[in-house]
């Protein structure tokens, strides 16, 4: 490879429309407002960083385990497990209330139900998909 071909060789043009452009400059502003030069604060400084990143991230995508949970599946079966060990401590705290004779029961007779697990996974479930939206 001649030395020509050799500095062109890691050149890459990239087409990008209008509204990623004004996003571009957005940013490209802010840096400028923050007090960065032009020398560092460029559309395609910006944009080489940009793709680094997105770069990254496919990588990261491609080298993950099937196995391995996402941080979004960690977080869900943390508050999973909060949302329930909180509904059966308070069903258990309403009962233990008033008595500890299953047929005395009157307020908290919702709890000692054979359907109240199943209740309390549908009501964990709905919370759930409200906080992993």
């Amino acid at each position: 490879m001649s030395d020509e071909s050799q500095k062109r060789a890691n050149r890459v043009n990239l087409t990008v429309p209008y509204s990623f452009l004004e996003k571009i400059d957005h940013h490209v502003q802010v840096r400028l407002d923050d007090g960065e030069t032009r020398d560092t604060a460029n559309r395609a400084a910006f944009v080489m960083e940009m793709f680094k990143l997105g770069l990254r991230v496919h990588e990261n995508k491609l080298s993950k385990d099937e196995n391995q949970k996402s941080l979004d599946d960690k977080l869900k079966m943390i508050a999973g497990n909060v949302l329930l060990t909180s509904f059966l401590s308070e069903a258990l705290y309403f009962v233990m209330q008033e008595t500890v004779e299953p047929g005395k029961v009157i307020k908290g007779s919702q709890f000692i139900d054979e359907d109240f697990v199943g209740a309390v996974k549908e009501r964990i479930s709905g919370k759930l998909t409200e906080f992993f939206k």
